[in-house]
Order: structure tokens, then C-alpha cells, then sequence
């Protein structure tokens, strides 16, 4: 089949690399591209546009996440493995408290999501609060007990002869 020269308009042989009237270059895909236009009869100049390509539609948009659900919700986890540290444990439970409030506050907008990652971090928040207020009380209870086991020591000490110093293992 015979096509045309995008250059002169001259019929040419297929696959030709160079026109043999005008002797310009011909790239294989300008012949093809232009070969529907001459056949309407138009020229490589008043050819209509080729179309764009057509653009991949976008998804919806997701609904905003609550930073404030999140942030409460990862510091009462913190919080209740850190309790025992007690500073760690009333810092961040209060932190938590505070984040899942606002959260909770910020979920109840209509199109708003989080609020029951912040009712899990205000939960969390107040556990690890109530932990660190009992290992307050576990290292006061056992501050005692060992202060009841050793304050005979002094005594005994200074008195090492006394019957109560006496090591009931020892005959």
C-alpha cells in the first residue's frame, strides 16, 4: 500500500526511511499518524488534534482522620506499659485523658471519624493512671514491711547481746 510524505505530500512506498521527492527524513510514526488525514483530505496542518489520553478517575477523597483519636489512643497504650514508672504513668494517662477528650469532642461532627479511638485512649488514659496511683500504693506498702523487718537492726547493732538480736537459726 502507498502512503504519503508528511513533508511534500508525494506517494511514497511503505516502510521507506527517506522520501524519494524532497528527500527529508521519515519517522515511521509520523506515517502512520498522518495517513488518516490525507485520506480525508486534509494536510498534516489542518488535521484536527489527536485526542488526549484519557485521565484515570481519582478516588473519593477519604473522610479526615482525627489526629487527636490516634495520638490518645497510641499514648494510652504508652501509658499503660510505662505505669510502673509512675511519672510516665500519670504524665501520659493525663496526656491521653486530654487527647481522647478532644477527640470525642472533634468524632461527634457529622463526616468526622476517631471518636472511638479516643474513647479508647480516654479509657486507657484513666487505667494507667489508676495503675500508677496502685504502684504507688505497692511500693509504700512494701517500704513499710521492709522498714518493719530492719528497724531492729540499729538496736541490734548496738546492743548485739540482747536475746531479741538473737538468730533464731542458730543454736
Amino acid at each position: 500500500m502507498a502512503a504519503t510524505c508528511p513533508h511534500c505530500g508525494e506517494a511514497i512506498d511503505d516502510g521507506v526511511a527517506t522520501c524519494p521527492h524532497c528527500g527529508r527524513e521519515i519517522a515511521q510514526t509520523s506515517i502512520a499518524a498522518a495517513e488518516p488525514a490525507f485520506r480525508a483530505g486534509l494536510t498534516m496542518e489542518s488535521a484536527p488534534p489527536p485526542a488526549p489520553p484519557v485521565m484515570p478517575v481519582a478516588p473519593p477523597a477519604a473522610p479526615p482522620s482525627n489526629g487527636f483519636a490516634i495520638a490518645a489512643l497510641v499514648i494510652g497504650i504508652v501509658a499503660i506499659v510505662l505505669s510502673f514508672t509512675v511519672v510516665f504513668g500519670f504524665v501520659l494517662g493525663g496526656l491521653a485523658i486530654v487527647f481522647g477528650a478532644i477527640a470525642i469532642a472533634r468524632g461527634r461532627a457529622p463526616g468526622s471519624s476517631g471518636k472511638g479511638m479516643g474513647i479508647a485512649g480516654l479509657a486507657l488514659g484513666i487505667v494507667a493512671i489508676f495503675f500508677a496511683a496502685l504502684m504507688i500504693v505497692f511500693v509504700v506498702n512494701v517500704g513499710n514491711t521492709f522498714d518493719d523487718q530492719f528497724s531492729n537492726i540499729q538496736f541490734c547493732v548496738d546492743h548485739p547481746h540482747d536475746p531479741s538480736c538473737r538468730d533464731p537459726r542458730v543454736p
